[in-house]
């Protein structure tokens, strides 16, 4: 990226380290939804006009967690692996109906997917970190009363939401889905939990340190994917449309800028 004018930029850092590199940088474009991975004040001092997308994958990230819901209760992975190696073992799952979820963090993707999943039979408890939303209830009752917990939160800083006392809360039977930030999670302890199988299940796409290869690779009744919450194709036309759009309106009577 040394010497692009302009950048549209995903999920990699821009920290201080890397923007004061970017000597030629004029414009940057965020794809995506968060952008804590940006050093803002840093393009301020150089600078650097900045945009980010408006369209959102909330309905993208919303569907993978449904997915991996279902994929953990019924043991597809497990079953898809035994067959394979043509080995043909049944293991039993759980139904979704009638089970209830903690969606933690109640913006656009926790509304969708609440919206998604009420219409499996799921009855839905919310808590919201950030702001005080109709019908929220506490995290520890959250926490303890939930089958599946999802966090869909946002991340402003500061200790983990699920640290050790918190993710001690979670009831042995339970599942826990985290597409949001990976800073919201104490992993240490999230991976004792699954070890002494004192959590039924957990479901990842965002890691502390991406591409991920630590020790949630080694463990049972885990899903792991490669921060792909927004790669459903509809979505990702929208908002890379979206960014040209952007672009061509910031070049507009400018020179031609390299991208």
């Amino acid at each position: 990226a040394k010497d692009s004018e302009i950048i549209i930029a995903g999920t990699e850092i821009y920290d201080k380290e890397v923007l004061l590199k970017l000597n030629k940088l004029k414009f940057l474009f965020r794809l995506g939804s968060g952008d804590e991975n940006i050093d803002h004040l840093i393009l301020k001092k150089k600078k650097v006009k900045y945009k980010k997308s408006k369209i959102t994958p909330f309905k993208a990230v919303a569907e993978l967690i449904v997915g991996m819901i279902l994929v953990l209760y019924r043991n597809i992975i497990n079953h898809h692996n035994h067959l394979i190696k043509k080995k043909w073992k049944k293991n039993m799952g759980n139904l979704l109906f009638g089970k209830t979820i903690g969606i933690i963090g109640f913006g656009k993707v926790g509304k969708y997917l609440s919206h998604l999943i009420k219409n499996f039979g799921v009855k839905v408890l919310i808590y919201d970190p950030l702001k005080i939303t109709r019908n929220q209830s506490r995290l520890t009752y959250v926490l303890k009363k939930s089958d599946i917990i999802s966090i869909c939160a946002s991340y402003n800083g500061g200790p983990p939401i699920l640290n050790k006392k918190n993710l001690n809360l979670i009831r042995r039977n339970s599942i826990l889905i985290n597409t949001s930030r990976p800073e919201h999670l104490d992993h240490n302890h999230l991976i004792k939990l699954l070890k002494s199988n004192k959590i039924a299940g957990v479901g990842l796409d965002v890691f502390k340190k991406e591409p991920y290869n630590g020790d949630f690779i080694k463990e049972k009744n885990i899903i792991l994917t490669p921060h792909v919450g927004s790669y459903a194709l509809e979505i990702r036309k929208e908002m890379e449309n979206e960014a040209l759009q952007t672009i061509l309106k910031y070049l507009n009577g400018n020179k031609k800028y390299n991208i």
